[in-house]
């Protein structure tokens, strides 16, 4: 497989070999979706974001010469989407420069409450085909060589076996011949994990050797999954990979963990060997990042005035703050002025990001005042008293106590008379 930088298709380098065929694999749009920490601000902007992006991928199949756009699977967050981001979904998908091929995944399976019995989708064809089975479908205007899609759709949000592998034993039952000269390029859509969340079997676990084997084959030539966030190549073959969600969902932790990889499409290119038909496509995948959103959850050791500003600094250096959502999780010792300090940076800096806010499971910075603050005579009286409750209870790790000092602190202007932080 080659992942190289995005480049438009141009009449000097970008055109494809006359032999070979485009496609645009996206996944996971999930549109409809929902994010709690986003708010009321925010929260309308990421799902415009959600739509918005399609487009963009649809612009850029047009421009690599991408014969088709697959979808593998959950195009919407669920069977019941709100009207609204059905209707502007619908729309998009109406007005694609390219034929369109949808799968249902788990969040919506083609069952009996499917979204995808509406009738709009008769409506939409041929821009958009909806793939309900395996029978491969001809993309129209496609020839020398021809492109077919096949489907595996999920039928249930819980499937009892392994849906691609099921898609592949059809094709391989239809009477096919693999080496015959006219052979279609064939892409395989599908949808699930490739791996088990848990300790026992999973039958339906997407079975990756079998998916790349056929590709071999040339049962198929590539097989565009959906379901993990990250786009990921999942076989050395290069034939078999993930495209991950075009915005993300979820956050990148700093070790790469997480949803590390969201953000991209796949333009994947496929050339059959014109001397030998039944011996395996060439495969080349491009990555191209058409997000615009960014989750991060970010760490920082906090025992100082200095760690502070470098915090500080460090959240003014991330880019577009305004699509860029931040769970922080602080560690470490300061006294009551510098804990005042990060606390007005943070809400002065909060305002410029689409949220910012503290990973509570994770915290674990104490705040712990110094002899002079506690004995400092803007603590009288029973207010001192409670500092120092406050102050000792902090010290045994009570969060709540935490909190409830340095608020206590801040009300009193305490920070003043400790030297002005």
């Amino acid at each position: 497989m080659t992942d190289t930088p995005h480049t438009p298709a141009t009449a000097e380098d970008g055109e494809r070999p006359g032999h070979s065929v485009r496609i645009l694999h996206t996944s996971d749009w999930q549109l409809g979706m929902k994010r709690w920490f986003l708010g009321d601000e925010a929260g309308p902007r990421y799902q415009e974001a959600r739509l918005a992006v399609i487009e963009r991928m649809f612009r850029l199949a047009a421009d690599h010469d991408c014969a088709a756009v697959v979808v593998a699977g959950d195009v919407f967050d669920d069977n019941l989407v709100d009207d609204r981001t059905w209707r502007r979904g619908v729309d998009i998908l109406r007005r694609s420069p390219v034929p369109v091929y949808l799968l249902p995944g788990n969040h919506d399976p083609y069952d009996p409450a499917s979204i995808y019995h509406d009738p709009v989708f008769d409506d939409l064809r041929p821009t958009v085909e909806v793939l309900t089975d395996s029978v491969p479908r001809r993309v129209p205007g496609t020839a020398a060589p021809a492109l077919e899609i096949v489907g595996a759709p999920l039928l249930s949000k819980y499937m009892s076996a392994d849906p691609v592998a099921a898609a592949l034993r059809s094709l391989r039952d239809d009477g096919t011949e693999a080496m015959m000269a006219d052979r279609p390029v064939r892409i395989l859509v599908g949808h699930g994990a490739t791996d088990s969340h848990s300790s026992e079997d999973d039958p339906a676990v997407i079975d990756v050797e079998n998916a790349a084997q056929a590709c071999r084959d040339r049962v198929v030539d590539y097989v565009a999954l959906g379901d993990t966030h990250s786009s990921t190549d999942l076989h050395p073959d290069g034939t078999v990979r993930y495209s991950g969600s075009p915005e993300p969902t979820a956050f990148r932790e700093e070790d790469g963990g997480g949803e590390g990889r969201s953000g991209y499409a796949l333009i994947v290119e496929v050339t059959p060997a014109t001397d030998d038909p039944g011996a395996p496509a060439a495969v080349s995948v491009t990555e191209v990042e058409v997000g615009v959103w960014h989750f991060l959850a970010l760490d920082a050791q906090i025992n100082s005035d200095e760690d502070v500003t470098d915090w500080v600094d460090r959240l003014g250096d991330l880019p577009d703050p305004r699509t860029t959502v931040v769970k922080y999780s602080l560690t470490g010792t300061v006294d009551l002025a510098t804990g005042a300090r990060l606390d007005r940076e943070i809400a002065a800096c909060a305002p410029s990001f689409a949220a910012l806010y503290p990973r509570e499971r994770t915290m674990g910075l104490h705040v712990v005042p110094d002899d002079e603050e506690l004995a400092d005579a803007r603590w009288p009286g029973a207010v001192g008293a409670a500092a120092r409750v406050l102050s000792q209870r902090t010290a045994e790790g009570e969060n709540a106590a935490r909190d409830a000092l340095r608020l206590l602190y801040r009300l009193s202007g305490a920070e003043l008379t400790a030297g002005g932080n």
